[in-house]
């Protein structure tokens, strides 16, 4: 149950989050298409055409319309005004860091993962393979052409992810000072009383002396003998613990706020604190007990989250570094397409019942 706070990395059986899905995360849809004169952007000095967001638009549009129906363009519209040119936007973005992607790729030998272009190929294939789906695609003006490309787009960052992830292989210096500062870990229980008002405003100074004379009650109260678990049930108001006894399961360093972990890794296994004060309140706390894991279990479960952790630093500097500049006005000019605005009421398809409904209404 290793956790890094910065990463979010999640060890001790939980899937590690696979860089592929980030650089994944970064293509829409982007082909290799000309440049025209209009250009949008540029990549490490190389052009970014309007015809070519206009392409990463409707497929876009595409794929949106054909996981949640028509009506999405209504729905988006009620949420942002300008969703229009917000996905404009979203798309010059994706397209700009998926060049600079690639362009990386290119210049360090990175090719497409050919068992994964395979499969992607195929998945596009099948997807054609249904009538509906193909008429769909092709009233959006694009070819199969698009599609290959996008495979080949995909499969060169599942190579990419690979490739960065070995050059973020781990030293061993960089495990053991990992390992110094993540091996300890406390399992503990708290009881919180909060020092802010149901909008998240500080109580006044004559309220928060209550709040402070109950906790001190309740501290002396768990010293005395009385069951903790159910204290925390009875006075606790953190939702997320209360209900459990109070119990926060087992936690590292630097994943609380700095008064209630220094008070934790201070104190003894059984130890009962008097109340901590943090910024959301008042914490009486109970260390059930400290865990010390060994560095040679954990060692492989350390080396993939250091490597992860590398990697997605490295893929982040290759956004950095690249020279991404972009035309604003450009980016206005491109056109977004027509859209079908349907209700979703409107986009149902007409139940038998309704269609004699109908027949039953003309004949009167």
């Amino acid at each position: 149950m290793w956790k890094t706070r910065k990463s979010k990395i999640k060890l001790g059986g939980k899937k590690l989050k696979k860089l592929a899905s980030i650089l994944l995360a970064a293509v829409i849809a982007v082909s290799t298409a000309a440049c025209s004169n209009n250009e949008v952007a540029t990549v490490n000095g190389k052009s970014i055409s309007s015809k070519e967001i206009e392409n990463q638009l409707k497929f876009q549009k595409w794929m949106m319309e054909s996981q949640y129906g028509e009506e999405v363009w209504t729905q988006m519209e009620a949420q942002d005004k300008n969703y229009q040119e917000t996905m404009k936007k979203q798309v010059a973005t994706s397209v700009s860091r998926i060049r600079a992607f690639t362009d990386y790729a290119e210049k360090n030998g990175v090719k497409p993962d050919q068992k994964q272009l395979k499969e992607f190929q195929a998945q596009n294939k099948k997807m054609l393979e249904d009538e509906k789906m193909k008429k769909s695609f092709e009233k959006t003006g694009l070819d199969e052409k698009f599609l290959d490309d996008f495979a080949k787009e995909k499969a060169t960052m599942v190579s990419l992810s690979e490739y960065l992830k070995k050059k973020s292989k781990p030293t061993e210096k960089e495990l053991k000072d990992y390992y110094e500062k993540n091996s300890v870990k406390a399992k503990a229980a708290h009881i919180l009383l909060t020092t802010t008002d149901t909008n998240g405003k500080p109580l006044s100074p004559e309220k928060k002396a209550e709040v402070k004379k109950k906790a001190d009650k309740i501290y002396e109260e768990a010293k005395s003998g009385v069951d903790f678990k159910e204290l925390a049930k009875k006075n606790s108001q953190d939702p997320g613990s209360a209900q459990n006894g109070g119990e926060l399961g087992e936690f590292g360093k630097g994943q609380m706020v700095p008064e209630f972990e220094k008070a934790v890794f201070s104190m003894k296994e059984g130890e009962i604190s008097k109340p901590i004060e943090t910024q959301y309140g008042y914490h009486i706390i109970k260390l059930e007990k400290i865990v010390k894991s060994e560095f040679d279990k954990v060692k492989a479960e350390m080396e993939a989250a250091l490597s992860q952790e590398k990697a997605q630093k490295l893929a982040q500097s290759i956004i950095d570094a690249a020279k991404i500049q972009t035309n604003e006005e450009n980016l206005k000019k491109v056109s977004f397409g027509k859209v079908e605005k349907k209700s979703k009421k409107e986009a149902e398809p007409k139940k038998p019942a309704d269609d004699k409904k109908e027949n039953k209404e003309e004949k009167k």
